[in-house]
């Protein structure tokens, strides 16, 4: 079903920084940091989400060299304390992780700051209560989770409710055509408390392109290619790829324009409720291709109802819209 009111697009800067440390980050000089967000711009969109994890291997130098930038002051910023280490969410951690993001990004309050690996060695009420400090003190205008289980989430709302803290506004999630899991016990527990749902790898890192086995993204030779393997391993999974193409280049659309173009008009997703996707790209050009895939708008129906069928081909094995244990470990070696 395509969403009744449009959701926002959001420009993803993992691939912003520190090549030289770096694998997956292609945007590292001020030329190439500035082409990049002034195509985004151009097309009419300003809300950038970045990071302080970011790039791979280099964490901090994504918000750097968007910080060195020129007219970041056209940009609404939604970026994410450092974490994926046990005790990164302890409140003089927080505190100096959103400290270093204000200083490297050169602005005094960002629009969101986002937890973004779950610590959960870290007693949640000690998280919330270093949250609200740092928004009293007008660090950020909002706050988010991103990568919980909706059981955690409901956790977080509870504190702020015997605290009276500010709610989180956003949730930002591992969601597309085949990771549909948190539509059943996470989105209506964000819809019942007014928290938007910003999906990230709305497309599945391009899975549906046929064309894994030679993408870098892929690659099981960097973090971020085991990781993606494996989250998208299981058999199912797999075939369902072919699946999406096929139906896809019936009507000349690639499958990675099908998938996002479905997680953006026919999913859960809706622009009433503040809902959103957020893309990354690794060249310039592809900031119009993304663009010009989600502007095209919802998809023809028979190839709308051939990917939303394929979640009843892989539920149960398809990748969990969280991080649990295994995966948070797994997220952790890549992004220290």
């Amino acid at each position: 079903m395509a969403s009744k009111t449009p959701v926002n697009f959001l420009l993803g800067t993992h691939h912003v920084g520190d090549s030289t440390k770096s694998p997956l980050a292609p945007f590292d000089k001020p030329e190439d940091v500035q082409a990049l967000l002034d195509a985004f711009h151009s097309r009419g969109y300003n809300h950038l989400d970045t990071g302080r994890n970011y790039s791979l291997h280099a964490p901090g130098s994504s918000e750097d060299r968007l910080g060195k930038s020129k007219n970041l002051s056209r940009f609404v910023i939604h970026t994410k304390v450092e974490d994926g280490f046990a005790g990164a969410h302890e409140a003089a951690k927080i505190h100096a992780s959103i400290d270093k993001s204000l200083k490297a990004l050169n602005v005094s309050s960002v629009e969101t700051m986002y937890l973004h690996v779950p610590d959960r060695q870290t007693p949640f009420a000690e998280t919330a209560q270093a949250l609200h400090e740092a928004k009293q003190q007008g660090k950020f205008k909002h706050w988010g989770l991103s990568n919980y289980a909706a059981s955690e989430v409901e956790q977080f709302l509870k504190i702020c409710e015997e605290k009276g803290y500010d709610k989180p506004k956003v949730f930002q999630g591992h969601y597309n055509p085949i990771v549909r899991g948190g539509e059943k016990e996470l989105f209506p527990l964000l819809r019942k408390h007014g928290i938007a749902f910003v999906a990230y790898s709305p497309a599945a890192g391009g899975f549906f392109n046929g064309n894994v086995a030679t993408s870098t993204r892929w690659d099981s030779e960097n973090a971020t290619g085991n990781l993606y393997n494996a989250l998208y391993k299981d058999a199912a999974v797999r075939a369902s790829a072919a699946i999406v193409h096929d139906a896809a280049a019936r009507h000349g659309i690639s499958g990675h324009a099908a998938a996002i173009r479905w997680t953006a008009y026919h999913s859960a997703l809706d622009g009433k409720f503040g809902d959103g996707v957020a893309f990354g790209v690794s060249k310039v050009e592809q900031v119009h291709k993304t663009l010009d895939a989600l502007e095209a708008g919802p998809l023809p129906t028979d190839v709308a109802d051939a990917i939303t069928a394929i979640y009843a081909t892989v539920e149960g094995s398809e990748p969990q819209y969280f991080l649990g244990e295994a995966t948070t470990e797994l997220v952790s070696t890549q992004e220290q």
